[in-house]
């Protein structure tokens, strides 16, 4: 099920957006838990306890912190959500990119462009989802999508794939498995470690730690890679 957040000031268009999201969802036989938020400090705060809304429409004009602050606060506590900004002014667009937001739609327009947008916001998760790591073992075959797998381990033959749920060995070299994934932001910190760089809470000179808790090492010879790729990841 999609989790979506809608955090605007102005009650009727968190009403109309919220609507236009369960009219197009209800037609393409699609669910989605839809957050309402009238200020961005209470996005700010359900964000810190559960970072999982894969949209958020944001507005950009609001009373305390306005909506680009917003997204850069998000961004910088690690929520990867689709950022569309809903904007009175196309003044403050060009602010987007720094907070790598995905589209916006201007208020005026909201009637006419909303469909376009939020299916296009549909394709890019879906585009993310269908990224899949083929799992082969004696007693698994099975697709594990990108976004659940924390990291690779490697033990001499024996590769350990550790995810969100339960960890998989198997055979194979760690060299393989990195240059499969070269282009899916997965990053070699050291001879036996294969990161996904989405899963990083912070980076020092000697090690990682993931959001999930793991600290793991980082060889001194890929240090300054590591925190480049990781920096890169969160632009």
């Amino acid at each position: 099920m999609l989790k979506i957040a809608v955090c605007d000031d102005e009650k009727n268009i968190c009403d109309y957006i919220e609507k236009r999201i369960t009219d197009y969802l209800a037609r393409v036989d699609e669910d989605a838990e839809i957050s309402v938020f009238y200020d961005s400090a209470p996005l700010l705060e359900a964000c810190k306890i559960s970072n999982d809304f894969d949209i958020i429409f944001l507005d950009i004009k609001m009373k305390t912190i306005n909506g680009v602050d917003c997204a850069k606060l998000l961004r910088e506590n690690d929520v990867n959500s689709l950022i569309v900004f809903v904007t009175s002014s196309a003044e403050y667009v060009f602010s987007g990119y720094e907070v790598k937001a995905f589209r916006y739609i201007l208020k005026t327009d909201l009637v006419n462009a909303f469909d376009r947008i939020f299916g296009e916001c549909l394709t890019e998760l879906k585009k993310n989802i269908d990224k899949v790591f083929p799992l082969k073992t004696t007693s698994v075959v099975k697709n594990l999508p990108l976004n659940d797998i924390l990291y690779f381990e490697s033990n001499k033959r024996v590769l350990i794939v550790h995810t969100k749920g339960e960890d998989h060995s198997f055979y194979g070299k760690l060299d393989d498995i990195e240059d499969s994934l070269k282009n899916d932001n997965f990053i070699r910190i050291h001879q036996s470690f294969l990161v996904n760089a989405f899963k990083i809470n912070s980076v020092s000179k000697t090690e990682v730690t993931l959001k999930n808790g793991d600290i793991l090492p980082v060889s001194k010879s890929r240090a300054t890679a590591v925190k480049e790729a990781y920096l890169w990841s969160k632009s």
